[in-house]
């Protein structure tokens, strides 16, 4: 496994190609401790000061790997483990539908923006003329199309506390630091993080590049106010009070819509706020 080594979540391309010729080209031991942070020539990375919170870095390993946090066995970049069988099939259900992994959630994700933006029939040309297991050069191949890697996430800010994008960048082990390419995956609309991936996403991990994602800060929020739970980084859910203030809470923005939330609730059932695309505001679905 190739060692990408700047947490590089990127808002811009400048900041994305810092973090991608930074890469290592050489595979450590499994028991090694990573620092994402040493750039390809020894020297460190800088974090740029709009990345907040922690920064999640995992290893998908489309296959076995060593016993590690930051590993996960059959899971990958582009498939999130499903490969292009499982992608082409219904949505596995979660072994729990009340509270769901954040693996079962990114896996799922994946499945339902890879299948929003193709057409997943084969008579319409999927798995012939495109999809995980053809190449860019339209080969047709007997693989599953699982694509091994890392993938780091992270929210940026501008230091209000309200306006957080989620940024993220993929990078396949067959990444070349000596001849270092990068793909944008900007998501559409108000699509998540992984909106593009079925696009140029895919084009760009066959490729051997590091693919750059943002959804450009006008992903949807949920929270649910009859409940005070928010989502969280990884899909998972918590409560608004107990969420830190770069997750998709807003916090700011949240304790004003909420203000006599108890006395509302009273009244209308049921009630949400959603983050409008676009408009970086908040509104209040009763339902």
């Amino acid at each position: 496994m190739q060692q990408p080594t700047l947490k590089p979540l990127v808002l811009s391309v400048s900041v994305a190609l810092a973090a991608v010729a930074g890469a290592a080209s050489a595979k450590p031991p499994p028991a090694v401790a990573y620092d994402h942070y040493v750039g390809h020539f020894g020297t460190k990375n800088v974090l740029p000061p709009y990345i907040t919170g922690e920064i999640s870095a995992k290893y998908y390993a489309a296959g076995s790997c060593p016993t590690a946090a930051w590993c996960e066995d059959g899971n990958d970049l582009l498939t999130g483990g499903l490969g292009k069988t499982g992608l082409g099939a219904t949505a596995p259900p979660f072994a729990n539908p009340l509270a769901p992994t954040p693996t079962e959630l990114r896996r799922n994700a994946i499945h339902t923006n890879y299948r929003a933006v193709l057409d997943i029939l084969p008579a319409g040309g999927y798995g012939t003329l495109y999809g995980p297991n053809v190449t860019n050069n339209f080969v047709v191949t007997s693989s599953e199309g699982k694509i091994p890697g890392w993938e780091y996430i992270a929210y940026a800010d501008d230091g209000t506390g309200q306006k957080n994008v989620t940024l993220m960048v993929q990078v396949p082990d067959s990444f070349n630091p000596d001849k270092p390419c990068l793909v944008t995956a900007t998501s559409s609309g108000s699509r998540g993080v992984y909106g593009a991936i079925g696009a140029s996403g895919e084009w760009g991990l066959k490729q051997g590049c590091a693919v750059a994602y943002t959804d450009k800060g006008t992903g949807n929020g949920l929270h649910d106010l009859m409940t005070n739970t928010v989502g969280l980084i990884d899909g998972t859910r918590t409560y608004a009070d107990t969420a830190r203030v770069d997750e998709e809470s807003h916090q700011r923005m949240l304790n004003r819509i909420t203000t006599g939330s108890s006395k509302q609730n009273g009244r209308e059932r049921s009630r949400f706020a959603f983050h409008a695309s676009r408009s970086h505001s908040w509104r209040r679905m009763p339902m």
